[in-house]
């Protein structure tokens, strides 16, 4: 079990949850404060996981069953498929319960890379629950 509470990196009810990497601009930011739901964040890759392709951050909101897989790409929106893909196949035996949200912050996005089959493909696989964004994702929890 890779996912144990005292390895989150946010307090159980932490009011805002921050996915950033070291030294760069890009985050992933959600306001946990309307709800006060119970919560956890992992840093994945280079953190919980190595030798595996996998996606920077996890995010856990507990009180909802919802899990959301989070990649901090530079401009190759199509690359962070692999790494998303990757880390659902490590966890989704431990979250089975959880129904999974994909987020992709990367330092551009270019037109031309959303409509890279391989990028299609994964957005109708996600049904919706992905969101993908330029610098910065914010989210509010109600």
């Amino acid at each position: 079990m890779l996912l144990l509470e005292e390895k989150s990196l946010c307090k159980p009810q932490q009011q805002r949850i921050v996915s950033r990497d070291t030294g760069h601009s890009r985050e992933h930011r959600i306001d946990n404060s309307p709800k006060g739901y119970k919560v956890r964040q992992y840093r994945l890759d280079k953190g919980l996981v190595d030798n595996t392709k996998c996606c920077d951050f996890l995010v856990l909101n507990d009180s909802r069953c919802h899990a959301y897989f989070i990649e901090l790409k530079g401009g190759h929106l199509e690359d962070a498929v692999p790494q998303l893909e990757g880390a659902r196949r490590l966890l989704e035996k431990e979250l089975e319960k959880y129904t999974f949200y994909y987020r992709i912050v990367t330092s551009k996005t270019r037109t031309h890379n959303i409509q890279k089959p391989v990028f299609r493909r994964f957005m109708e696989q996600c049904r919706g629950n992905l969101k993908y964004g330029t610098e910065k994702i914010e989210e509010v929890w109600h």
